[in-house]
């Protein structure tokens, strides 16, 4: 046997011996039975009939996931307040992970924040985010229209479930026991127009399964959304933000057409001094402050804010009463999801200085020459020159990812006198598949046709079919993460002590990961210039064993204790211990703690071999032409098979209070260490450094490249407190009313900028990832007779300006951000509800950043979307 599964057997039998020993000799003085019905809430094993354990955990239940006007699970987990910030969404569509969703809570990456469905694990999705970092479940793929509840435990779990559960748990808990059927459908529309939706449901359920012996519920999902560009809303469609701090032209681009002659801008102009087509005479200086005039372009019509999306998806599950004490049950999941936007920081292929390409014999990227030769015939100057240059007849950087998820569960589970037990197997998968239109263009072709002038630069239109089809390329890169396990469990007393049953759970389980993410066969064969490079192959298997226990040691007093121990088939064991304390002094007072350590291993994508290139963009203090401003220069970035597993240590304090029959306030306080940090540096940082070897200029001292490696740095800390209020008010004359509230303050977030670097506090900035200190959602819901309304209130605080040295000169501080959303519902017809859904009632637009971190946008893509008041009718019909 493993030395980690003794190491787990002999806790358990260490912790079961001598209560077991205790129980027998209390037993004749245990009291009645409660009547409340046990369940397992998220963070344990152990059913309980009390759901305020020592763990805090939020839950979203079904009432509020309709009031929310969310359409997607996605939507849901972003408002909440422990997400502060540093996971992807719909609106990030400069990444390979484009049209997906994830969540990351305490501001740590997706990867520390687990993801189930009904308790088990869903495979991630093929293309990592955050370069090649974050492995992540895709939230798009879970269809809302089946979900009962939404869990949320904040704090660590790593004892419980695993390594990847350091900074908490989202547990999605589908319907169960369901009969009859649901039909219902919506649709919706933007103030200021575009993102029209349509969302048609349906949800079935045959037998009970206590009168039947059976139960089956079945749902089906259809959503379908425009997407929505820039030159679609008032605030990015002119790209010039000249009027606000900071601001230059930065929606345009000074690359359509031009020479650059001893770092002067001079426009490419045909005989009758007109541009190429798609382009239009512009001052150089107020884009990238170059002196003299280009062939510019505004980047608006090209530019996603919000990519479209159709999801197609299907879910069932089934319990089967085989016995007495015996049912067995299973799920399947389908998701089939496809979504388009402009590929984010290049809408056509454009040749300029810092271009790379890879060399098919050593796999190397080398740079590609901008320099249009002496011999072209556009070329006036009798010798070679750099040019920047956009070919907008090679078609348009238009990505469709297309993404099919499949999960199915099927075990049994049965209860004796004392215990119940569970056995299951899983599998699942998640395939994608980015196509890119056109837009990219093949070097050889490229270099001929401008050697030999086949192009016609002056005139595009002229240029012949042939020679343009030759220079394009239109791509497809396929993804594939599959997940299969199966796992066992049991739970239930080991007896009882003098002062209550003794709550036990121990388990094990089995699970193969393994994710496979290609290139295109165009970047292997060494043909395209600016190649997206997300290649990984990675695969592990890890098994463990785990154990719990809660004891109470007093009416008003229990100890609960769980350790589990991982063993990697790359890594090796692991071990994870957690206690936790719940003291009730008093009916109204509750005390909780709970204390923990935890392990991630390196993710796939960063212990391999793996190789990113990658395009966004960054703020260069150093620019010849207009320094603090923000330049594309090409990211490299390679894993490492020498990473260290990061070691985690979490601590939680907290109280619930209950002073009336319909309120509760819980005040939660949390801190999170992480040793060897797996990250890698500070792209800005390098940057604003100038780090040999790190940071490649051209002759003029133009940013072309930053490389860096997955690289263990020293330690994270983190600590903040968490809040949650629900007051209920009854009133005779004027219905119930209910506020809820979630409340979440960072109090610091300190990391390494670089490697041995000392820790830097990104909490309440830009810095890194922004991440706001405070976040709050409160909502006030009312109900009488057939009327139902809720008002919520989306509060994100500002946060301070340390981007770049240049955005902190025009600007100290973000403002903070206040959004009010509405529902109303009406059921006074049988069977029948129809509601209403205003999203951002006062039409609020997020808050300017000057660092510009959206694309050619003034605000953050990761916090905000550009939306606007948004409208949503619809119905639901139950027979």
């Amino acid at each position: 046997m493993p030395q980690h599964t003794l190491l787990v057997a002999a806790l358990a039998v260490a912790l079961a011996a001598p209560l077991s020993a205790a129980a027998e000799i209390t037993a004749d003085a245990s009291g009645e039975a409660s009547t409340l019905a046990a369940v397992r809430v998220t963070g344990s094993n152990i059913k309980r009939a009390d759901t305020e354990a020592s763990n805090p955990v939020q839950v979203i239940g079904r009432q509020q996931l309709e009031q929310t006007g969310k359409a997607t699970v996605a939507d849901v987990l972003r408002s909440i307040s422990a997400n502060t910030g540093n996971a992807s969404n719909e609106t990030t569509n400069n990444g390979w992970a484009s049209g997906s969703a994830g969540i990351g809570l305490r501001g740590l990456s997706q990867k520390n924040t687990l993801v189930l469905l009904n308790g088990r694990r869903l495979a991630n999705y093929g293309f990592p985010a955050g370069g090649l970092s974050d492995t992540f479940v895709d939230l798009n793929a879970l269809p809302l229209v089946a979900v009962e509840r939404i869990e949320v435990l904040k704090d660590g779990a790593s004892a419980v479930y695993g390594s990847d559960a350091v900074a908490g748990v989202v547990n999605i808990i589908t319907r169960q026991n369901f009969e009859g059927a649901e039909i219902g459908g919506s649709f919706g529309g933007a103030d200021q127009g575009g993102l029209h939706e349509q969302n048609l449901k349906f949800v079935g359920g045959l037998g009970d399964i206590d009168k039947d012996g059976y139960n089956i519920l079945f749902s089906l999902q259809g959503y379908n959304r425009e997407r929505l560009d820039q030159d679609e809303r008032n605030l990015t469609t002119s790209g010039i933000y000249s009027d606000q701090p900071g601001g230059r032209w930065n929606g345009w681009s000074a690359k359509g057409a031009r020479y650059l002659v001893n770092g002067n801008s001079v426009p490419m102009l045909d005989a009758n001094g007109n541009c190429p087509t798609g382009t239009t005479r512009v001052a150089s200086a107020p884009i990238d402050g170059l002196a003299g005039d280009t062939c510019g372009f505004n980047q608006a019509p090209y530019t996603t804010l919000i990519p479209s999306t159709k999801r197609y998806q299907a879910y069932a599950n089934g319990t089967f009463r085989l016995g007495d004490n015996v049912e067995a049950f299973g799920e399947v999941l389908y998701s089939q999801i496809k979504s388009a936007a402009w590929f984010g920081s290049s809408p056509f292929f454009t040749l300029e200085s810092g271009r790379f390409a890879l060399n098919a014999q050593t796999g190397l990227a080398e740079p590609v020459s901008s320099n249009l030769p002496a011999s072209n015939p556009y070329n006036p100057y009798g010798r070679a020159i750099p040019i920047e240059y956009t070919f907008f007849d090679l078609g348009g950087t238009i990505k469709t990812n297309r993404s099919t998820a499949y999960r199915g569960v099927f075990g049994l589970r049965g209860n004796t006198e004392k215990w119940d037990w569970e056995v299951a197997a899983f599998g699942a998968r998640s395939s994608e598949r980015e196509t890119v239109s056109g837009g990219f263009a093949n070097r050889w072709a490229l270099a001929n046709a401008l050697a030999t002038g086949s192009y016609n630069l002056l005139n595009p239109a002229a240029t012949p079919q042939s020679v343009r089809d030759s220079i394009n390329i239109a791509t497809l890169r396929p993804a594939e993460s599959v997940l299969q396990g199966i796992d066992a469990k049991i739970s239930g007393s080991l007896g009882h002590t003098w002062a209550g049953d003794i709550g036990f759970a121990a388990g094990a389980e089995w699970r193969r990961e393994k994710l496979d993410s290609n290139n295109p066969w165009q970047i292997d064969a060494g043909l395209q210039v600016r190649p997206a490079i997300a290649e990984v192959h990675g695969e592990r298997k890890v098994s463990a064993a785990y154990a719990e226990v809660n004891v109470p040691l007093a009416s008003t007093l229990e100890l609960s204790a769980a350790a589990r121990a991982d063993h990697y088939d790359d890594f090796g064991d692991a071990f994870s211990p957690k206690l936790g304390l719940r003291w009730q002094p008093l009916d109204f007072l509750l005390v909780r703690a709970s204390a923990s350590k935890g392990f991630r291993a390196p993710s796939l994508s960063e212990n391999s071999n793996s190789t990113s290139i990658a395009y966004g963009s960054v703020v260069d203090p150093r620019d010849p032409d207009v320094p603090g401003s923000r330049q594309n220069p090409t990211f490299f970035t390679v894993g490492n098979s020498d990473l260290k597993p990061e070691r985690t240590k979490s601590v939680n304090f907290g109280v619930v209070l209950s002073p009336w029959a319909n309120t509760n306030l819980s005040i939660d306080y949390y801190r999170i260490q992480l040793d060897n940090l797996v990250g890698t540096n500070n792209t800005q940082t390098l940057v604003n450094d100038n780090v040999a070897g790190a940071v490649q200029r051209d002759e003029r001292g133009k940013l072309q490249a930053v490389y860096n490696r997955y690289q263990n740095l020293s330690e994270l800390k983190t600590s903040g407190i968490d809040v949650e209020l629900r007051q209920r008010i009854p009133t005779t004359a004027f219905g119930d009313f209910t506020v809820t509230s979630a409340y979440t303050h960072v109090r610091d977030y300190r990391r390494p900028t670089v490697v041995g670097g000392p820790l830097v506090d990104y909490a309440g900035s830009n810095l890194g990832a922004t991440l706001p200190k405070n976040k709050a959602t409160t909502t006030l819901d009312w109900k009488y007779s057939d009327y139902t309304a809720a008002v919520t209130w989306y509060y994100t605080s500002g946060y301070d300006q340390k981007a770049s040295t240049a955005a902190a000169a025009v600007q100290s501080r973000v403002d903070a951000y206040n959004q009010f959303d509405l529902y109303l519902g009406y059921t006074g017809i049988e069977n029948l509800t129809v509601y209403a859904k205003v999203q951002n009632l006062g039409d609020k637009t997020p808050p300017y950043d000057a660092s510009f971190p959206g694309i050619r946008a003034p605000y953050d893509f990761s916090q905000y979307d550009l939306r606007g008041r948004y409208f949503t009718l619809g119905f639901d019909y139950r027979f």
